[in-house]
């Protein structure tokens, strides 16, 4: 199992990075993979083949979200990028994503499990 914990940081939604230039979305993108890789640990692990990837947004505040809007894409794009998990289409993944009140410590927090 991989935990990986991005403080004070929800991947964006759709509202937001579609309507991005391209060169604003590539940044941020990039700016979502080096973190995960960096903080995955992962270095010297074997690449997941299957697995289970938990994801769970925690907001400063309660304001209404459509979860939806939050497909975590870059987030996605980092595990794989990072070798953590081999692909992300979904015969490799099974993906599950939660939005939640936290007004002390928002975050992010991504569990990745292995699956046969």
């Amino acid at each position: 199992m991989i935990e990986i914990l991005i403080p004070d940081r929800q991947h964006p939604s759709l509202n937001v990075w579609t309507k991005m230039h391209w060169t604003k979305k590539s940044k941020l993108k990039k700016s979502w993979e080096d973190e995960i890789i960096l903080r995955s640990g992962k270095f010297g692990r074997p690449m997941l083949e299957n697995a289970q990837v938990e994801i769970t947004y925690y907001f400063d505040n309660k304001n209404r979200r459509d979860k939806d809007n939050y497909v975590p894409k870059f987030i996605l794009d980092g595990l794989v990028k990072g070798g953590i998990i081999k692909d992300d289409n979904d015969n490799n993944i099974f993906l599950n994503w939660k939005l939640k009140y936290d007004k002390t410590n928002p975050r992010t927090e991504i569990i990745v499990k292995e699956v046969s």
